[in-house]
């Protein structure tokens, strides 16, 4: 479990010691700035704010700040915040920029010290198949897909939330989906219903935001970063053509403004556009919105859009994007592992290579847990990661997580697996086998699956291998002993699905 990330919570007065000493921070935590104005009548209309953040190399970032009511979670107040994550060791200074008198022209230096923080999740275009933390550990996402759910006020309390995120995370579950925007006719009841906006669901008033919204959101955040876990947060999810039909461009920048101010600074995000994004918007609209994405978030967190169920990614080339997040309503196997080569094959043709995800792949039952095993194991034996997913809104995944015991111990054992290989160096390649799914890098690792088990053989090259079956049911490890390079037989130790390691 990775340490909850500290907030240094000061006002502009209080960031030196009695002795002038400056404010100290970890690597990687983050600085937030408290300051005081009153005066506004729409202070998310009125008021203008800004941090720039100078590195001890003389690096400028430029952060925006967010009203916070009180500050301290209640929803009426005088406080704006900025929050800004500093990545490098040493001496920073802070300046504000504001059109309000009482928070412009404020500074300051604090000092960052080392920390074992891994930082923030990122992409990095010269290794494009993965997502990434700064510290350049590649992340495969095992996650959870709740969308219409697990922010909704009337559906769970914030403290079943805290219990759902503490139980996933002691399953190796690593990222959990979850939609800001579901006002529309979509999926969900009415219980089911979020809004960031006040006004309610019927008339949301896009000039104002929900503070309430906004704190049960930063709660779930932080509950995710205490265990290292990444929010996947969708702005729209399905069938909100009503809000869109009705919000100017502006008062979405407003939106997404807030959004990247007050969470951007946490690591572990992924922002999505909207879910079944080609039921409202154009990919005009996405590529827009994406760019904004881009231009507020301080850490440059991935960007993405869920569309209808579709093997082609239909912003491929957009380098606002840095990811995938597709649905594919498939669940044998061999469609799931050709889609998820046809996604990392089309991404590269259009110049822009990203990680194949896939966050909806039919809906998944709780007695559905050998069919979502060899789902898994076909998606990253083909080069990418997945999410669970669960549509039947009678019974929402978030209700309780725990009806899906037996499908998180098998995603666990995808996951350590895969956390195990080198997988910048690997690519799909189902020529090196007789049957099933490989994943290479020729003459240093292979991963099979076989779905069916059986025999199979391993075109393998280099020398020094040794072999390894790992059963996906309990994720025991049977040794085979060294191997020879050539075409080799293998044999599944069993009945039933089987992966083999040779490394």
């Amino acid at each position: 479990m990775r340490h909850l990330i500290p907030l240094l919570l000061m006002t502009a007065a209080s960031l030196f010691g009695d002795q002038g000493a400056p404010a100290q921070v970890g690597r990687w935590d983050i600085f937030e700035l408290r300051l005081n104005d009153s005066g506004w009548t729409n202070p998310f209309l009125e008021v203008e704010l800004h941090g720039v953040f100078t590195s001890p190399s003389g690096t400028e970032y430029r952060v925006e700040g967010f009203f916070d009511g009180d500050g301290a979670g209640g929803t009426q107040g005088d406080v704006f915040k900025l929050r800004f994550s500093p990545g490098q060791v040493g001496r920073w200074q802070w300046r504000t920029e504001s059109n309000r008198e009482a928070l412009d022209g404020k500074n300051g230096i604090f000092t960052v010290n080392a920390s074992n923080n891994r930082g923030p999740l990122g992409f990095d275009p010269a290794r494009p198949r993965w997502l990434r933390w700064a510290d350049g550990t590649p992340f495969f996402e095992s996650g959870a897909n709740d969308p219409e759910c697990f922010l909704a006020s009337a559906f769970i309390t914030q403290q079943q939330r805290y219990e759902g995120i503490d139980y996933l995370a002691s399953r190796g579950v690593n990222s959990l989906y979850m939609g800001v925007t579901n006002a529309g006719p979509g999926d969900g009841g009415p219980e089911m219903k979020v809004t960031p906006w006040t006004g309610g669901f019927d008339k949301p008033d896009f000039d104002n935001i929900c503070l309430d919204f906004m704190n049960r959101l930063e709660g779930v955040v932080r509950r995710l970063d205490s265990h290292g876990m990444v929010a996947h947060i969708v702005l729209y999810l399905d069938d909100c053509c009503q809000i869109s039909d009705s919000i100017s461009t502006a008062q979405e920048e407003m939106l997404i403004r807030y959004l990247c101010a007050r969470f951007g600074s946490f690591p572990g995000i992924v922002w999505n556009l909207a879910e079944e994004f080609d039921e409202c918007f154009t990919t005009q609209w996405c590529s827009s919105r994406g760019a904004m994405f881009a231009r507020y978030d301080p850490l440059g967190h991935p960007v993405t859009v869920h569309q209808l169920s579709n093997d082609e990614f239909k912003l491929a080339g957009d380098k606002s994007f840095s990811t995938t997040a597709m649905q594919f309503n498939r669940t044998s196997p061999a469609s799931l592992g050709a889609m998820i080569r046809h996604l990392r094959a089309t991404t590269a043709a259009a110049g822009w290579p990203l990680p194949a995800s896939l966050i909806e792949w039919t809906p998944l039952a709780p007695d559905e847990a050998e069919l979502a095993r060899k789902g898994m194991w076909a998606i990253a034996a083909a080069g990418g990661s997945y999410q669970v997913f669960n549509k039947d809104n009678d019974e929402p995944m978030s209700a309780e997580f725990s009806r899906w015991e037996e499908t998180w111990g098998y995603a666990d054992i995808v996951r350590r697996t895969m956390e195990a290989l080198p997988l910048d160096t690997m690519n799909p390649d189902n020529s090196l086998v007789s049957q099933g799914f490989c994943f290479a890098q020729p003459g240093e690792h292979y991963l099979v699956y076989l779905p069916e088990g059986g025999e199979v053989t391993v075109k393998i090259s280099g020398s020094g291998l040794s072999a390894s079956w790992i059963d996906p049911r309990t994720g025991e490890k049977k040794e085979t002993g060294a191997v020879a390079a050539g075409k080799v037989s293998f044999s599944a130790p069993g009945e039933g699905d089987w992966a083999l390691v040779i490394e």
